[in-house]
């Protein structure tokens, strides 16, 4: 698979239960470690990964050439 990196569009906010909440400011750019039928699994620079809904896509973030 090809080294993608998409850049949020808007901020997010990250939310499990037992767990702090997590932030990332719009601009944010993450890695494509693995992609699927309907999401993207997607590595920040500090490891966090997560997935993202690829019918988000040009909403709440977009593709970098």
């Amino acid at each position: 698979m090809a080294d993608f990196i998409i850049e949020l569009l808007e901020p997010i906010n990250l939310e499990k239960e037992g767990l702090a909440p997590i932030f990332f400011d719009k601009g944010t750019l993450f890695k494509v470690v693995y992609d699927s039928v309907n999401s993207h699994l997607v590595r920040a620079d500090d490891g966090m990964t997560f997935s993202i809904a690829k019918q988000d896509q040009d909403r709440v973030w977009r593709y970098l050439n």
